[in-house]
């Protein structure tokens, strides 16, 4: 199974659940930056609901940017920021203390880094820490079946398997959060969340 993605700060569910467990996932690394997506914004499940986490970045080319060219900016606080949202969501979680340690290292970035290599390295950790053998690899062209004046977020199919959540008595399951939001809440066991209908459909593709 291979699907071609763009790239994402920690990635929906539903993009490991379309080729888990050993799909190859392709890195869309032609394109140019698109705001508003989930190239630099993932969703987390806290006490009021979903909160969306955006990093700032630095695009010299406007979005005529190269993502390989988009970087961190790192003059302004979002890493703090970003890791308090974290931690008052999830330190409650199964599984904060478990990961905390590894996950915290993604918020302390001192040196010039882009949003593709920061967000590659996220990726990489959330297949070690699901258990699966999916690879990483990247397109060798523009893939021109989607318009970079189109900002829609086109994600697989899925049909969501809800898995425990902190917050739940109070809001009851909410779908569409960022992988992030299952590996705190069921750990090892996420696979559960993961093994859906959108296994064996033939590679959809996300913007």
């Amino acid at each position: 199974m291979k699907a071609i993605f763009t790239t994402a700060y920690w990635p929906p569910v539903a993009c490991f659940a379309a080729i888990f467990p050993d799909g190859e996932w392709v890195l869309e690394q032609h394109e140019h930056y698109q705001k508003q997506t989930i190239r630099n914004r993932c969703s987390i499940c806290g006490a009021n609901g979903p909160q969306w986490l955006i990093i700032p970045v630095i695009r010299k080319h406007g979005l005529k940017t190269p993502i390989r060219e988009v970087m961190l900016d790192l003059s302004r606080d979002w890493q703090r920021v970003h890791w308090l949202a974290i931690e008052s969501a999830y330190r409650s979680s199964p599984y904060y203390e478990y990961y905390r340690d590894e996950i915290r290292k993604f918020y302390t970035i001192k040196k010039s880094t882009s949003l593709f290599e920061y967000n590659t390295a996220i990726l990489r950790w959330c297949a070690d820490a699901l258990e699966t053998d999916i690879s990483i690899s990247y397109t060798e062209l523009y893939n021109m079946l989607y318009s970079e004046n189109d900002f829609r977020l086109h994600l697989p199919a899925y049909e969501a398997i809800p898995y425990y959540q902190v917050f739940a008595r109070k809001q009851g399951f909410v779908p569409g959060q960022s992988i992030l939001d299952l590996l705190m809440n069921e750990g090892p066991e996420a696979w559960k969340a993961l093994e859906t209908k959108t296994n064996g459909q033939q590679q959809p593709q996300l913007r």
